[in-house]
């Protein structure tokens, strides 16, 4: 892991632990999502900075992210599978492709990335407010508290802790 990559993974830890932390307390969905998706964001930047060049500065990269652990190195595959808990690491790229659609809606969740529908920052659609963000029941919440979106969340939970054993992978 590079200098780089430590500074991005130690602000997404404190923001995993700032998610934990809200969550546990029953904050507004708004919030623990808010913290989720930057612990996301800056999961994929650490990731993406192993090269030594800056990612693009963009809210998205989750979803890039877990497209490139599902095609890593043919002798990397196996142990990032046992990482992640998965047994084969087919099973691993298979639910990569179906929980995308959670991560790019995840990944939405920023003002800059919702265009003028729900986001976890601020009141929409901008120009006529109808809705702040601490009232409104985000239905990717309900996604991420069962099934699929409950794996994701441990898949991320595992990405935040583990990030130095797979950094350069």
């Amino acid at each position: 892991m590079n200098s780089q990559q430590e500074l991005w993974w130690k602000q997404a830890k404190s923001d995993h632990y700032a998610f934990v932390l809200l969550r546990g307390q029953g904050s507004a969905q708004c919030h623990s999502l808010h913290y989720l998706q930057m612990i996301t964001e800056k999961l994929a930047k650490a990731y993406f900075w192993r090269s030594g060049i800056p990612p693009p500065r963009s809210h998205a990269g989750f979803v890039q992210f877990l497209r490139f652990l599902g095609h890593i190195r043919q002798k990397d595959r196996e142990r990032i599978a046992n990482l992640f808990s998965f047994n084969r690491f087919t099973d691993f790229q298979n639910w990569i492709r179906a929980v995308q659609p959670i991560a790019y809606d995840l990944e939405r969740l920023t003002p800059d990335l919702a265009n003028d529908g729900p986001n976890s920052e601020y009141p929409w659609p901008h120009a006529e407010p109808q809705h702040a963000p601490v009232e409104y029941s985000f239905p990717i919440w309900t996604l991420l508290t069962s099934g699929q979106g409950r794996d994701l969340m441990r898949v991320i939970r595992i990405a935040v802790h583990r990030f130095p054993e797979y950094a350069d992978t």
